[in-house]
């Protein structure tokens, strides 16, 4: 697998005497799918919005895409990322068709042009592609991220607590996905504090507590050794 890439010694803050990180350090392999665990307000969310440059407070030792040397505001790094957060209240007045016509002129040509429509198919979404996001209910506005997450031709794809808001189908549909983006070659980091969200997809977990990234570990076969790894 090829190394696409890694962090080392992350910290990040709202309160600069108070930091939320202190120790965060992390490698991503092309094609592996890599979990990142951790209990409510551990700072998952802060991590990886520090790593997409959605968050102004961190400083870290050296970061590299590619082996090559970057930063979270890099272009050539943002333009091979895309981070879908567990809840996204932007542009509340596009649809979905809207804001993939919106991704394709920032991310470019899509690699696999019958992608979309079998996300959309997927997640069952036809009836509401064209209805606004502000419209929508929280689930169905998950799904909508996740369809343009799933269908961006980028390197890297951080997922924030992907199964939130989610039914039983669409969680299905979505582990599907996300073994699919790293069968394409993609590399896919998606934090979570269900168990269940590794032992489907991943290959390998990290560990956040008290500010600090342990693993990674080889993901366990059964979600109470999972459960184990946090305590």
């Amino acid at each position: 697998m090829e190394h696409v890439f890694e962090i080392d010694g992350l910290r990040s803050w709202y309160d600069r005497t108070s930091p939320v990180l202190t120790d965060v350090s992390l490698t991503l392999e092309a094609g592996e799918a890599v979990g990142l665990l951790g209990v409510n307000g551990a700072g998952k969310t802060t991590m990886l919005k520090a790593l997409c440059d959605a968050h102004r407070g961190y400083e870290l030792r050296s970061m590299r895409y590619r082996g090559r040397r970057c930063k979270p505001d890099t272009l050539a790094f943002k333009r091979q990322r895309y981070f879908a957060l567990t809840s996204d209240t932007s542009f509340p007045a596009w649809s979905l068709d809207t804001f993939i016509r919106f991704l394709d002129r920032a991310y470019g040509e899509r690699k696999h042009p019958q992608l979309l429509d079998d996300l959309i198919d997927g997640f069952s979404f036809g009836g509401y592609r064209s209805t606004p996001f502000g419209q929508l209910s929280s689930g169905s506005r998950k799904k909508a991220a996740l369809i343009a997450a799933f269908h961006t031709p980028v390197d890297i794809l951080f997922l924030d607590e992907p199964v939130d808001f989610l039914d039983f189908a669409a969680t299905e549909y979505l582990y599907h996905c996300i073994v699919a983006a790293a069968e394409r070659g993609q590399a896919v980091l998606l934090s979570s504090h269900i168990a269940e969200s590794f032992t489907r997809c991943t290959t390998r977990i990290y560990v956040l507590s008290a500010g600090r990234l342990s693993g990674p570990f080889d993901t366990p076969g059964d979600s109470d050794a999972v459960a184990a790894l946090i305590k």
